[in-house]
């Protein structure tokens, strides 16, 4: 059985944390076994240099693997939230800067979708806090403009996006 030595504990202690939490969407589905993965990778390296116990180079060398892993993922799935529906309204909306009302997304699947859909997706989204509405007066009702939260721009996802 391996174990860890004394620094490599405390490294481990370190990094465990930001290991563990969890991500939303389809990277986060991608990413969520990044504790267990770390430790294997750092038991391999460790057996490989014929060592009894994980030292800080086996546990660092298991960090960088780690994290060039973590930023391939970013890369590929980062702007999916992992609902196609979702996914579609973020990017009509990203292609909007202004806006974009509930009708105009309606129309954007071309009325096909159904709204409870539309509107769980919306929700979502929101929860995630990637967009947000705000209430348009118009001659009837008010309309709600859907709109990039601010911790979101038009081009931050775009190489997370598959054209």
């Amino acid at each position: 059985m391996l174990k860890r030595d004394e620094e490599a504990k405390k490294l481990w202690a370190c990094h465990y944390p930001s290991l563990s939490e969890g991500n939303p969407g389809l990277l986060g589905a991608m990413v969520s076994r990044a504790a267990p993965q770390v430790l294997r990778l750092s038991m391999l390296y460790a057996l490989l240099d014929c060592s009894t116990e994980i030292k800080v180079p086996h546990l660092t060398a298991a960090l960088a693997v780690w994290a060039y892993c973590e930023r391939t993922a970013q890369s590929i799935f980062g702007g999916r939230q992992g609902d196609s529906t979702a996914d579609e309204i973020l990017s009509a909306v990203r292609a909007r800067p202004e806006g974009i009302t509930s009708w105009e997304i309606s129309n954007h699947f071309g009325r096909n979708k159904r709204s409870a859909e539309i509107r769980e997706a919306l929700a979502s989204l929101q929860d995630r806090g990637k967009i947000h509405a705000i209430k348009r007066d118009t001659a009837g009702r008010p309309a709600d403009v859907w709109k990039l939260a601010s911790n979101e721009t038009a081009d931050e996802h775009l190489n997370g996006e598959i054209e």
